[in-house]
């Protein structure tokens, strides 16, 4: 039986690993009344809140990571977003769309530049996600014929 040196097989296992992929997450957040919070980005547009995740965070993790800064509760439905790395990216990126909701009984907060919408007119501005799906997926939430779950989008 051959021996292979340490070096060598410490060499082969750090080139196994993936390369780094970039997990991002979308939350859909609802009041009562079912208007959508959309924050402030540069230079004077809004979009929905997103994070990331961190380094051995899971999406749910992540998830209740951003949902806490804003004392929202999670919702029973996630999308898996697919999608195709675009041409002569270095790297991959995977996405997740959470539904989230203002706690019962509390008001809508709005933190500085927040803005609540009602879902249908804050459809505009998700266009630049470019998921096509999206419209249907969150009228299908809110309308309540989504079944709970995870649900996957193309992108």
């Amino acid at each position: 039986m051959r021996r292979i040196p340490c070096q060598s097989v410490k060499q082969f296992m750090v080139s196994m690993y993936a390369p780094r992929m970039r997990r991002e997450l979308y939350l859909l957040c609802f009041d009562r009344t079912h208007r959508l919070l959309l924050v402030p980005v540069a230079p004077h547009g809004l979009a929905l809140p997103t994070g990331h995740c961190r380094t051995h965070e899971t999406y749910e993790q992540a998830a209740r990571r951003l949902m806490a800064s804003r004392d929202l509760r999670q919702g029973d439905v996630v999308a898996r977003l697919e999608a195709e790395p675009p041409a002569g990216s270095r790297g991959r990126s995977e996405a997740r769309i959470f539904t989230a909701h203002v706690r019962r009984g509390q008001a809508a907060e709005a933190k500085l530049g927040d803005v609540w919408l009602p879902w249908r007119q804050a459809l505009p501005v998700l266009d630049r996600l470019a998921i096509p799906e999206l419209p249907e997926f969150i009228e299908g939430y809110v309308d309540g014929w989504i079944p709970d779950g995870w649900i996957t989008l193309g992108h």
